[in-house]
Parts: structure tokens; C-alpha cells; sequence
């Protein structure tokens, strides 16, 4: 069994991730987090006030895994780097994606690719306070892509049945054009489209 000395927030947080890996986001208990680790479960109330604040530590851990773009290119290709590996982090352990989701985290590393967004945003040509709002709208997007990503499925009965109905409507548009929702394909052209929206909203009259 760990000993006090042996338990840091560092070490908890590990654990955490580990459990959630193994066993999903409803293993993610202050009980079977503690049991991993071979502690009593109220040792780690002394390091985390309560589960949220441990869940926390343990999305600003994944999101170490992604490091900060090439300084030196393009404004949007900053932006696309970063939403586009802060999601595969965020896939890559189920167990707090939706924690990341719900809760974007303001720890260390959320700060910092943070700051790299901002500062892509603002090289893009968007004024402090447009920067914030498309920031904002970036956050939401990837917030729902990760939700959907969890639960991301494949051309089920359901998606043939939207189809149809797309095939059906006026004009005829192309129903084998529906994505997955959730999918790569599906997160990367949304994420194309705002891009684009920022790339518009930058040339355009300066906002205050």
C-alpha cells in the first residue's frame, strides 16, 4: 500500500487515467482510483477537494500530450493543429473525454495551448476581442465533436435512413455526402468550415 509520501497529485491523477483507459468514465470513482492505488479512498481528498478538481488534473494531463505547433506556420495551420490534436488526445482515453468535453481545463497545459490559440487568432488579423469570441466558438465546436466523437458509430440502418430522407428533399442533394457523426472525416471538414469563417471574419470591417 502507498505510504503518504508515495501519493502525489501527479501519481493520483496517473492513477485516474489508468482506471478511466481500462475501464470507462464510471470507473472514474475516488473509491476505484484509490483501490488501484492500493489506499485508503479519503488519502486522496488530501491532494483533490473533491472528484471534479481530480478530474480536472487528469484532462490537463492528457492534454501534455499535445504539444505546441511550429511557431513558424500559418496562423491557420496552428489552429487546425491544435483542435485537431487536442481531439485525437482526447480519443485516445475515453475515460475523461467527456470530462474534457463538459469542462474545458484551466490547469497548465489548457493554459498554454490556450495561448497558442489566441495568438493564432490574433496573427490571423482578428482584434482582441474577436479573437476571445472565435476562441470561444473553436472550444464549443470541439467540445461537441468530442462528445460525438465517443460515440462515434458507423453507416448504421440510422444513417441510411437520414440519408434517404437527404436524398428525398428538393434538388436531390447527394445523401451518400452524410458523414459519420463524430467521425475524422466529419470533425476535420467543421473544423474547415469555421477556419474559414475566421479567415472571412478577419478581412472584413474591424469589430471592436
Amino acid at each position: 500500500m502507498p505510504t503518504s509520501r508515495s501519493l502525489t497529485p501527479a501519481v493520483i491523477a496517473s492513477a485516474a487515467l489508468r482506471v478511466g483507459d481500462r475501464d470507462g468514465p464510471k470507473a472514474m470513482t475516488m473509491r476505484r482510483i484509490a483501490a488501484d492505488l492500493g489506499c485508503d479512498p479519503m488519502a486522496l481528498y488530501r491532494y483533490f477537494a473533491n472528484r471534479e478538481a481530480l478530474l480536472d488534473a487528469v484532462a490537463d494531463s492528457v492534454l501534455a500530450e499535445v504539444d505546441d505547433p511550429d511557431p513558424d506556420a500559418s496562423w491557420d495551420d496552428r489552429v487546425r493543429t491544435i483542435a485537431t490534436d487536442l481531439r485525437a488526445a482526447a480519443v485516445r482515453h475515453r475515460g475523461i473525454a467527456a470530462h474534457l468535453a463538459s469542462r474545458p481545463p484551466l490547469g497548465a497545459n489548457g493554459s498554454r495551448l490556450s495561448t497558442g490559440l489566441f495568438a493564432a487568432l490574433t496573427q490571423a488579423g482578428l482584434p482582441p476581442a474577436s479573437a476571445v469570441r472565435a476562441a470561444q466558438a473553436l472550444i464549443v465546436y470541439l467540445a461537441s465533436a468530442l462528445a460525438m466523437a465517443v460515440r462515434a458509430g458507423a453507416r448504421d440502418a440510422r444513417w441510411v435512413q437520414v440519408s434517404q430522407t437527404i436524398s428525398r428533399l428538393p434538388d436531390a442533394p447527394p445523401g451518400e455526402a452524410l458523414m459519420i457523426a463524430g467521425s475524422d472525416e466529419q470533425f476535420d471538414y467543421g473544423l474547415h468550415l469555421l477556419i474559414a469563417g475566421i479567415r472571412v471574419e478577419a478581412s472584413g470591417p474591424r469589430h471592436p
